[in-house]
């Protein structure tokens, strides 16, 4: 049973990776008008949406591992 749940884990972690790696990150960043810099709350949003979603996606891993340890334990 901990071997599936190990196998599930891993490939919700495998989707919420792949989740993670195609948020676009804006990267037009540009000069307004008196010098102020503009579009670094965009890049900085999208950071921290890749960061949140790879946190997920890492916890589950350990999930993942954590099953698949218990389940070589049970093996007699």
């Amino acid at each position: 049973m901990f071997i599936w749940l190990s196998i599930a884990a891993g490939f919700l972690a495998a989707g919420l990776w792949l989740y993670a790696a195609r948020i676009k990150v804006p990267t037009n960043i540009s000069s307004g008008y008196g010098g102020r810099v503009v579009g670094i709350e965009e890049m900085a949003a999208g950071f921290k949406k890749q960061a949140t979603w790879n946190s997920y996606a890492a916890v589950m891993t350990a999930v993942a591992l954590g099953f698949q340890a218990i389940a070589q334990l049970t093996v007699t």
